[in-house]
């Protein structure tokens, strides 16, 4: 039945004239052609195909190799960073950068910078490198404001070594106690819970004030709170505060040398008893004025002063 079919289809064919049966053979040598054309693709690459995996193949290697360099320089840039925040800075007795405008260029881009990349074939890889590039591009631009500033504290060292609160501001044999610390406590006389910008030392009323490093007077008045204080700008970035004086011996657009006497404890303004309160300011900031009074203390000294400090705040 199937093979009449094929013999009246065959006939059909070769009554057409003869244009048509030529059309009707390079239709279907055309068929034939995308169909072998496709089923040899699917299993075999075309010459262009495999160039362009080949190409693909290159690029995703080279782009491994240029993450492996990212994270080989960020390991160099990490290294450098501690020698700076670890040694140098140490070794020139200075903090690490606290600049909120630096801190924040130096933080990394938010998600949205990366958002074109998202449905690309390959955008965990361009993503990921994208931001690894970012973080080290910011990572050095941070390194080297910290180690320009580094340096510039290193050429000016025998200058910065005689400004910076080194001592301490009163002397130690006069010291009855640590009366409060620096952080957070209540308020002796309010009750409030604030942050105590400095160490209040407990001493006799009269006994000498020192300045702790060379410096310019930039106060020296009745402040409300402090009672009369003086304010001394070292330089580099450092202050200095005197508070519940009561008596000041120097002048605001005075130069004063470490170990000066500049003035008496007392017990003016916003004080309990006679004391006097001290701050160390850097870059506008209140530090702990303990870790300054380290430079010049002995081993035995320090342990003194911290089993002093415990048996304060135990006591508070």
């Amino acid at each position: 039945m199937g093979l009449n079919r094929l013999r009246t289809l065959f006939d059909s064919v070769m009554r057409m004239p003869y244009g048509y049966r030529i059309m009707l053979r390079i239709v279907v040598a055309l068929i034939i052609a995308a169909a072998s054309n496709i089923l040899i693709s699917s299993f075999i690459d075309t010459p262009k195909i495999s160039k362009i995996k080949r190409d693909n193949h290159h690029l995703v290697r080279e782009f491994s190799i240029l993450q492996e360099k990212i994270a080989a320089s960020e390991q160099t840039l990490q290294d450098i960073k501690h020698r700076d925040h670890y040694v140098y800075r140490p070794l020139l007795g200075i903090d690490t950068i606290t600049d909120p405008e630096i801190l924040r260029v130096y933080s990394d881009y938010n998600d949205d910078k990366y958002a074109p990349y998202a449905n690309d074939k390959y955008s965990e890889l361009i993503v990921s490198g994208w931001r690894n590039l970012d973080h080290l591009t910011r990572q050095t631009y941070y390194a080297s404001i910290s180690l320009d500033k580094t340096q510039e504290l290193a050429t000016n060292k025998e200058e910065f070594s005689t400004v910076i609160p080194a001592i301490w501001p009163i002397d130690r044999t006069k010291l009855r106690s640590v009366s409060s610390l620096y952080g957070m406590r209540r308020h002796p006389r309010y009750g409030t819970w604030r942050k105590h910008e400095g160490v209040d030392l407990a001493a006799p009323k009269g006994t000498p004030v020192y300045a702790t490093g060379n410096a310019v007077v930039s106060q020296a008045c009745w402040r409300p709170g402090y009672g009369k204080l003086i304010e001394l700008n070292h330089g580099f970035g450092y202050k200095t505060r005197y508070g519940h004086l009561s008596k000041i011996y120097i002048n605001a657009g005075d130069s004063v040398t470490r170990g000066q006497v500049i003035g008496e404890v007392g017990n003016t303004g916003v004080s309990e008893d006679s004391h006097l309160h001290y701050e160390v300011r850097y870059r506008g900031n209140t530090v702990n004025p303990i870790h300054y009074f380290n430079k010049d203390m002995s081993p035995e000294a320090y342990v003194e002063l911290m089993n002093q400090i415990e048996e304060s705040t135990t006591k508070n």
